[in-house]
């Protein structure tokens, strides 16, 4: 009888060891955001699969403290064994071996377009999860996307510039993803208001996406209206609190061939001025009125 259950535990680890792969001469290196399979022939209890923390250390009973980041599967076993053999006194089966992928929850944050949590593999990078999100709006400050990761008695957060990442490609930039990281993507203020106020076709305030010159901002309000005086145009800026005025002649900028057209900042107050009204139109204006109030007459007679 005790022959027959010592070859089945032959047996048994011999087919474990095939399943797990595990040779002596292995060379990969275990390394943080790995996914470890433990089994535990005959306790189930003991058998999971544990990740690699970014400290090098995993949550398994039997390794608490232990870090196994940088050493092989073989190691990880003898340590494995050493250990459980402290508590249980009789011969036990342990394979180890990396694990398949598996699924991490992350949760994204800030200027993208759907924040929320999601579940993506644990081999998806950073680009993926924010790719779940709908991807960054505009606004979104690539350059300092935070990931914040907490560990067992602090919180660790590590700023990663995308913005790098898709200029050079390389994949580097990218750190690991852990089950519950928090990724925040913050936003700089890229829309700032300017007032675009008198003689234009649509008066009123509008978001500058870009550095604007003065003929763009004008743009942006509709364009001048044809009693625009492009010569006399003010603009009012913030110099901390005290505000300063500042006189553009747009049409003798236009007609210079090295056209050095001001920059309007955020916050500026754009006023196009109306031309005066000259005699000539005064007569055409007081024309109208005079048929206007002939017809009006003539009606009013008539009735």
């Amino acid at each position: 009888m005790f022959l027959h259950l010592h070859c089945l535990n032959i047996f048994a680890l011999v087919c474990l060891c095939c399943h797990f792969n595990i040779v002596i001469g292995q060379e990969r290196k275990i390394k943080s955001g790995d996914a470890i399979e433990i089994v535990v022939y005959g306790q189930e209890q003991m058998s999971q699969t544990v990740v690699v923390k970014s400290n090098g250390r995993v949550n398994y009973p039997f390794l608490e403290g232990v870090p196994i980041e940088g050493i092989t599967l073989q190691r990880l076993q003898e340590i494995l064994m050493a250990q459980l053999s402290r508590v249980i006194k009789r011969s036990l089966v342990v394979a180890v071996d990396f694990a398949e992928s598996y699924p991490i929850k992350v949760t994204v944050l800030g200027q993208v377009a759907s924040p929320g949590i999601y579940v993506i593999p644990n081999t998806a990078n950073l680009q993926v999860a924010l790719a779940q999100a709908g991807g960054p709006i505009p606004g979104a400050q690539l350059s300092q996307v935070k990931l914040i990761r907490k560990n067992e008695h602090e919180i660790n957060n590590q700023v990663v510039n995308l913005e790098s990442f898709y200029i050079e490609g390389e994949p580097n930039y990218l750190p690991q993803l852990e089950d519950d990281d928090i990724i925040m993507v913050p936003g700089f203020s890229l829309a700032k208001t300017v007032k675009v106020l008198g003689s234009v076709e649509r008066p009123g305030s509008y978001e500058l996406p870009f550095p604007a010159s003065l003929l763009d901002v004008i743009f942006l309000a509709g364009g001048p209206t044809d009693q625009a005086k492009l010569s006399a145009i003010k603009v009012t800026s913030n110099n901390g609190d005290k505000p300063y005025e500042r006189h553009f002649n747009l049409d003798a900028i236009l007609k210079k061939e090295n056209k050095n057209i001001p920059i309007i900042k955020p916050g500026d107050v754009v006023y196009v001025p109306e031309k005066a009204i000259t005699w000539k139109k005064f007569i055409a204006f007081a024309r109208d009125i005079t048929i206007f109030v002939t017809l009006y007459v003539i009606i009013q007679r008539d009735r």
